[in-house]
C-alpha cells in the first residue's frame, strides 16, 4: 500500500478548499512582499499559478500527472527566479 492511500477516503472538496487556501496565502505573500518593495514579490505569482493548476485538476481539466508536472515546473522556475534575484545586486 503506497504511503498516503488514506487520503483517497477524503472528499475532493477538502482538497479544493486546501488549494484555495494555499492560493490565498500566495496572494497574501505577493502583497506583503510587494508592499515591502522587495524585488522578489512577482515570483510569488508562480506559486499562485501552481495552486490554480491543481484547481484545474479538481475541475476535471487536467490529469493528476499533468497537474503535478506543471506545478513542479512552476516551482523550479520560482526557485531559479528567487535564487537569481537574491544573488543579483540591487
Amino acid at each position: 500500500m503506497p504511503i498516503g492511500s488514506f487520503l483517497d477516503t477524503f472528499p475532493s472538496l477538502l482538497f479544493v478548499a486546501a488549494h484555495v487556501m494555499f492560493l490565498l496565502v500566495g496572494v497574501w505573500a505577493w502583497r506583503k512582499a510587494g508592499a515591502g518593495g522587495r524585488r522578489l514579490a512577482p515570483t510569488f505569482w508562480l506559486y499562485v499559478a501552481a495552486q490554480a493548476i491543481f484547481l484545474g485538476f479538481f475541475g476535471g481539466l487536467l490529469t493528476m500527472k499533468m497537474a503535478v508536472l506543471l506545478e513542479q515546473t512552476l516551482m523550479v522556475a520560482m526557485v531559479v527566479a528567487l535564487a537569481s534575484r537574491a544573488s543579483a545586486p540591487a
